[in-house]
């Protein structure tokens, strides 16, 4: 019978260690490194939390043995994505965007859910994404292959606001919708706070601002090689041009603002007309050859240069460097619908220009802000991701170099808000006093109550109000309510501390008086006063402590010295001692 009970101990403990074993635990800060390891990207880090229990105190994860094989399962799926995105990227370069828009969209669709996916947690959604990614990539290379030879220029693919059209140089302008074609001599024209973004079919386009009139005056495809060749004059305001490597390293690109010439070998260029009155242009990729009052220079990465009417162009002028963010992450999850973004300011910026966006290339759906500070609350920011970035502008107008991209990911807030402070440490509270003040601290925007009764929350959070005890022992109801309506609720029991409760002491069973006789046998001390409390006699130099039980009783052994007895109560939470009765030995 006792080697069964041996051999039974050792079973369990085998089996415990062998659970020991395959349990991976580790600490908040491998999340990215652990996210790595397990699934090929560290991106994937909402699943590894959404799966990994965690220890709140330690901020620690712990993955179970199957956890570890799901995310091994995940990490196939990864990679595939990984390949379909490269080749999504590959065949948008090849005109995808244009000879299969709707199978485009759709993998951009399967794309952006995929991530959707990834920053909800949802493990088993996600790898069914990836599933699907590779046969929506290969049918949109079948409809990209069957219809390339289409002979098509341009087409208006995004538009925001009023944009209008003009076929040819003296046609009435018309409204334009989506998705529709630009020939050589038509015209484009954005009114206030709209835009337009007009693809080509080497995967370059050109983002046209607000209140801008701008002309495809040629635009040409070589189907032998697939290059092109694209003239563009902007009439009046401001463009962004963004060649793809194709269009950059096979095809000509011009364009026309005022009276310069502009031949374009950048992935990124900018131009401002005014009137015909200044032109600016900034280069922030390869170079690009400016002509203008029979006068050439050339402008490389990050310079830029201004022309006045009738002048030659200024030699090229060195842009600003990009603003720093002030954070060291370049994500940031919100709850609530504003941000302060915040940045370094750059010597010599006169301003600077922010651009918020729903997409990561700054395509659609774009806001601008143009100040001269260095910090802005950003407002009427939408459920899901939106990409912030900026520019320092110097005193002759020219536009520097964008920062990186910061992300702002705003989520439904399903987390109710805190309540924190040191009277929240334990559910009992001592005093002496009448009255007592309660403190804590809370989300600033969340809505305090205390006994139903709202309280006041600072800027900061902080919240207190005075509850006069006019009973002995009362509990307090403390609730933080957020704007989503998530709710938290603390309790806590407030305890007046009165001689006749906490120094009801009985010694051998009998309630002592003011006079204790001396013993030199054990004698049995004990009382009843309240939980989280401890007990301290001293009799002469001798000392002993006790700790109240869960109903507040406790019991001391000893012998009685002649000569003075005292009895201290304090409170094990916070370290105070209340008060102290003492008794005469004789």
């Amino acid at each position: 019978m006792k080697g069964s009970i041996v051999l039974l101990l050792l079973i369990i403990s085998t089996t415990s260690i062998l659970k020991a074993q395959q349990d991976v635990s580790f600490t908040a800060n491998r999340l990215q490194e652990m996210t790595q390891n397990y699934t090929s990207n560290s991106m994937n880090w909402p699943i590894v939390v959404k799966l990994a229990s965690h220890d709140v105190q330690n901020n620690t994860f712990t993955l179970s043995q199957a956890d570890v094989q799901k995310l091994k399962n995940l990490s196939a799926t990864t990679l595939n994505y990984e390949e379909q995105q490269a080749r999504l990227k590959y065949l948008v370069s090849q005109g995808a965007s244009i000879f299969a828009k709707s199978e485009t969209d759709s993998a951009n669709n399967y794309i952006s859910d995929y991530v959707e996916a990834i920053q909800t947690g949802n493990l088993d959604r996600t790898i069914e994404l990836g599933s699907k990614l590779k046969p929506a990539i290969d049918k949109l290379e079948v409809t990209l292959n069957s219809n390339r030879l289409v002979n098509v220029q341009a087409q208006l693919t995004q538009k925001e606001g009023v944009v209008d059209k003009r076929l040819g140089l003296l046609s009435e302008w018309v409204e334009a919708a989506e998705k529709t074609f630009f020939e050589e001599s038509d015209g484009i024209k954005t009114h206030k706070a709209s835009f337009a973004l007009l693809s080509f079919t080497d995967g370059s386009n050109i983002q046209i601002n607000e209140s801008t009139t701008a002309v495809i005056r040629k635009s040409r495809v070589d189907k032998l090689d697939e290059s092109s060749d694209t003239e563009i004059t902007l009439v009046e305001g401001g463009l962004l041009s963004k060649l793809s490597a194709v269009g950059k390293e096979k095809s000509n690109y011009t364009l026309y603002a005022g009276a310069s010439t502009t031949e374009l070998k950048s992935l990124n260029f900018y131009a401002e007309n005014s009137e015909n009155s200044i032109v600016k242009l900034t280069n922030y990729d390869g170079e690009a050859n400016v002509t203008a009052n029979q006068s050439t220079i050339t402008i490389k990465r990050n310079e830029g240069t201004i022309i006045e009417k009738g002048k030659m162009p200024l030699p090229a002028i060195k842009l600003l460097a990009a603003p720093q963010m002030l954070s060291s992450r370049k994500d940031s999850i919100i709850y609530n619908d504003h941000f302060v973004y915040a940045f370094s300011t750059v010597p010599k910026a006169d301003k600077y220009h922010v651009l918020i966006s729903s997409s990561y290339n700054f395509d659609g759906n774009n806001r601008s802000i143009i100040s001269s500070e260095t910090s802005k609350n950003i407002t009427d920011l939408p459920l899901g991701t939106t990409y912030i970035k900026v520019q320092s502008i110097d005193n002759l107008g020219l536009r520097g170099p964008f920062s990186e991209t910061f992300r702002v990911i705003r989520n439904v807030d399903t987390q109710a808000p805190p309540i924190f402070g040191e009277h929240f440490r334990d559910a009992i509270i001592f005093t002496k006093s009448d009255s007592f003040t309660l403190e804590g601290v809370t989300e600033p925007d969340a809505k305090v109550t205390i006994n139903d009764k709202p309280i006041a929350v600072s800027r900061s959070g902080s919240f207190s109000t005075s509850i006069n005890l006019n009973e002995v022992d009362r509990t307090i109801v403390v609730t933080a309510v957020d704007n989503s309506l998530n709710k938290e609720t603390k309790k806590v029991r407030l305890v007046k501390l009165t001689p006749e409760v906490i120094f009801d002491i009985a010694l051998n069973g009998k309630k002592i008086g003011s006079v204790i006789n001396p013993s030199s046998s054990l004698n049995t001390f004990t009382g009843k006063a309240y939980p989280e409390m401890e007990v301290i006699i001293t009799n002469n130099d001798i000392i002993k402590t006790v700790k109240t039980d869960s109903q507040g009783k406790w019991g001391i052994t000893m012998s009685v010295q002649e000569g003075k007895i005292s009895v201290t109560l304090k409170s094990i939470m916070f370290g105070e001692s209340f008060s102290t009765e003492s008794y005469t030995v004789k």
